[in-house]
């Protein structure tokens, strides 16, 4: 049996187009070998080759002329937190501004009107706006999910332990784009999870936590709070924090479990009892045997126990 022949160095370990082939010199007969999956027409992708998202749906929009990528595909691109069921969506959101959809296997063809300002770019490939991809996302998430994508779009802070964070777009362009498009689908609950949104999650579990807070009538929240040492030192920042009641909650990923972070996080622990807050530790095994409301149910009580108590 002859072995294969190599691809060229520019078509290696990446998805690509027919086009882009025969600009290599690559033969028809190798386009068609054995390692190289067609998923749509005109298209090759290696297999057992990881890409990233951005190079490995390029040359479908490469094959659609005036696409723009939209809802879950334009949330990927951008960065937008969304949930898994989006994430791992294997087909693409093309929209096109004009009359036709597009029409291509493994693509749910739109037709928009956007608005220039209503365009962004993401490694070469055009996609809705961060505010404009949030709105779309309305007609197809739950509410705690669209409050969820809104808090990672603003997202912004400035820590002193990592590098700043920019957000992606601003509340009130949020609220602008919630305006002009008063008659899409979904834009009811956009305007309903704008209420909801705050700047400073970092993760959609500190978000899904804070709604579970608020759903209990418990206080709301302040998100990007630092708790400081009587000599002034940083000595942690919490997910949500009740000031007023010194009460600091931290989520807990799954990155918290390897044992070098586990004894920082109890250094850390151990500063904010000294400093006087109860600092509560909710994790994901946590999350998945009690839920979120059980998670709020542990940080009602220890509201209760600095002298919360709901009014009537």
């Amino acid at each position: 049996m002859p072995s294969r022949s190599k691809l060229p160095d520019a078509l290696s370990g990446r998805s690509f187009t027919m086009r882009e082939a025969g600009g290599e010199g690559l033969a028809r007969r190798r386009s068609q070998g054995p390692d190289l999956l067609t998923p749509s027409r005109g298209i090759r992708v290696p297999w057992d080759v990881a890409q990233e998202f951005p190079e490995a749906v390029r040359p479908v929009f490469e094959l659609t002329p005036g696409g723009v990528g939209c809802f879950g595909t334009a949330a990927r691109l951008l960065g937008i937190s969304v949930p898994a069921w989006v994430q791992s969506e294997p087909r693409l959101h093309i929209a096109r501004t004009g009359t036709t959809a597009a029409n291509r296997f493994g693509v749910v063809g739109h037709r928009l009107k956007l608005a220039a300002e209503e365009t962004s770019c993401v490694r070469g490939i055009t996609v809705t706006s961060p505010a404009r991809t949030w709105l779309d996302l309305a007609s197809v998430l739950t509410p705690d999910d669209l409050v969820a994508a809104g808090d990672s779009v603003v997202c912004a802070h400035r820590r002193s332990f990592e590098p700043e964070r920019h957000p992606m777009a601003h509340l009130d362009e949020l609220v602008t784009i919630v305006d002009r498009h008063h008659g899409v689908r979904g834009v009811l609950a956009a305007r309903q999870a704008l209420a909801l949104i705050r700047i400073g999650a970092d993760s959609p579990p500190e978000t899904y936590l804070r709604l579970a807070v608020l759903r209990r009538l418990l206080p709301e929240p302040d998100l990007d709070v630092v708790v400081l040492g009587p000599d002034g030192r940083e000595l942690a920042w919490p997910d949500l924090a009740f000031r007023r009641f010194r009460v600091a909650v931290q989520y807990d990923g799954r990155h918290h479990l390897t044992a070098g972070q586990q004894e920082s996080d109890g250094r850390r622990d151990n500063d904010t009892v000294l400093a006087g807050w109860i600092p509560l530790r909710i994790t994901g095994a946590m999350i998945a045997r009690f839920g979120y409301e059980g998670a709020a149910r542990i940080i009602r009580d220890a509201l209760i126990s600095r002298g919360w108590t709901r009014q009537p």
